[in-house]
């Protein structure tokens, strides 16, 4: 009986041991692994839902609208000057608008550039330092976020663009450099514009005699290859007078004494004959001439300049100081 006894208080004591470890064993794996409730199918139940999880890390920028000068239509550029462009950019991080961190813009003519092209004034500019505004408040009737930011890209597009079709490619970098492109198209219009000096001199000049030759330069001012309608006038338009003086028993000089040559230079002293063959007359009425002067093309040297060629005659019955017109027309060469 005692033997009996000895034999289930030692098989009590084993099982007591056995349970205790496969606590203590429970407990230390419970501290490394976190259980999730068990979702149970029932009977006459087919399906069982699991939720599933995960949070995302970094996420791409997104160029949601880009916009040239407020959404216009055109742009219109100055003579002999630069016009500014402004492509703007709403961009969105849902890390959070601080990821943003470069925004860079070209704008480029479409037919003649590409964009990643090098810069050229007449088809291609780029802004690498576009201003980056995480507090814009409001733009195009959308609201600041945490999550958006405005791009303002500014551009100073010089007087000899090429007209035509320009696309403005907006790129934004993040932290983790990662990227997005978007774009915008506008027009850039003609431009007819010329540049001359303010007078021409021919200086003292004898009764009856030719004046010595003065050269005018000619300077296209604006995006397209032209041409010249050139008339003069005295005292009103179409009065028929190249001058009127201040002194003598006439005080003008006809329209017809004052001549031009487009194309080449005649040096020297001339007779009446030689320079009515050497010459065309100016005219009161606007008269159309070749020229083909084309728009400036060298960043460096302004090569859209050309030489024009002029003389008047002093006819009897003028004297002291003379004054005139000449109207240098632009117009597009066909």
């Amino acid at each position: 009986m005692i033997k009996k006894f000895e034999y289930f208080k030692n098989e009590l004591v084993l099982a007591t041991l056995i349970f205790l470890e496969v606590t203590l064993l429970f407990l230390l794996v419970s501290s490394f692994i976190s259980f999730t409730p068990f979702v149970i199918g029932y009977i006459n139940e087919s399906n069982v839902t699991v939720i599933t999880q995960l949070t995302v890390g970094n996420v791409f920028p997104e160029i949601l609208n880009v916009s040239i000068d407020n959404d216009a239509q055109e742009v219109t550029l100055i003579a002999n000057d630069t016009q500014i462009v402004r492509c703007e950019a709403l961009i969105r991080d849902w890390n959070n608008d601080t990821d943003i961190n470069t925004v860079i813009a070209e704008f480029f003519d479409s037919t003649a550039s590409s964009y990643g092209s090098s810069d050229d004034n007449n088809e291609h500019y780029t802004n690498s330092s576009c201003i980056i505004n995480t507090t814009f408040g409001t733009w195009h009737g959308i609201s600041d976020t945490n999550y958006t930011a405005l791009a303002n890209c500014t551009f100073a597009v010089w007087y000899y663009a090429n007209p035509g079709n320009w696309n403005c490619t907006i790129w934004v970098n993040d932290s983790s450099n990662w990227n997005d492109t978007n774009s915008d198209d506008i027009n850039i219009s003609e431009l007819l514009a010329l540049g001359l000096p303010d007078t021409i001199n021919y200086g003292v000049v004898n009764a009856t005699s030719v004046s010595e030759e003065n050269i005018t330069n000619v300077t296209n001012f604006g995006n397209v290859e032209i041409d010249l309608r050139l008339s003069g006038y005295a005292i009103s338009e179409g009065d028929g007078l190249a001058m009127n003086c201040t002194l003598g028993s006439i005080k003008n000089i006809s329209i017809y004494y004052e001549k031009y040559n487009l194309t080449s230079s005649t040096a020297g002293p001339l007779s009446l004959s030689e320079f009515e063959a050497a010459y065309t007359n100016l005219t009161s009425s606007p008269t159309l001439e070749e020229f083909n002067l084309n728009y400036r093309q060298n960043d460096t040297v302004n090569d859209a300049t050309n030489s024009t060629y002029w003389r008047i005659y002093v006819p009897v019955g003028v004297a002291g100081s003379c004054e005139g017109n000449i109207v240098f027309g632009a117009v597009k060469s066909t």
